[in-house]
């Protein structure tokens, strides 16, 4: 098959998205990192309160507590944070500090979604929290710190 013909890796199937079976209004996001690629599909939506983005929890999401794994709520809480670092900067800019602190479990089949506020902390840093739940559960919180590579 050409390369032309082949689909998007980036970009969630069809299947994937039915698999995933995501809320109303939520749609998969493009992934620029493989290993985001690997742990997603991550999906998002935009309403009157901002971004949220979200993903189903998979058998491979799963540790051996039978809960949802904690370096994969990691993930998710680093790819949440930098949502909202695309509000007051520009790419690129990585990760300097990511802080999450574990509240209660999320398990296989549960959607996992979250919201995260950003300001600027001055040279460049961007200071971010953020909150993921389970419908009004919460799962996790995550505080950041990231830093822009290149002025605005």
């Amino acid at each position: 098959m050409s390369r032309s013909l082949k689909a998007d890796p980036r970009k969630a199937t069809p299947e994937m998205v039915r698999e995933a079976n995501p809320p109303m209004g939520f749609e998969p996001i493009l992934s620029n990192s493989p290993f985001g690629w690997e742990n997603g599909p991550i999906f998002e939506r935009t309403d009157d309160q901002g971004r949220e983005r979200g993903f189903r929890i998979a058998e491979r999401h799963i540790n051996a507590g039978g809960a949802c794994h904690g370096g994969m709520i990691m993930t998710f809480a680093d790819i949440l944070l930098a949502t909202a670092v695309f509000e007051v900067a520009e790419p690129p800019f990585v990760t300097v500090r990511l802080t999450t602190d574990f509240i209660g479990p999320a398990f296989q089949g549960e959607w996992l979604s979250g919201r995260a506020a950003a300001k600027l902390a001055g040279d460049g840093m961007i200071a971010v929290e953020g909150t993921m739940k389970v419908d009004d559960r919460v799962i996790a919180t995550a505080s950041g710190l990231f830093k822009a590579l290149r002025a605005r």
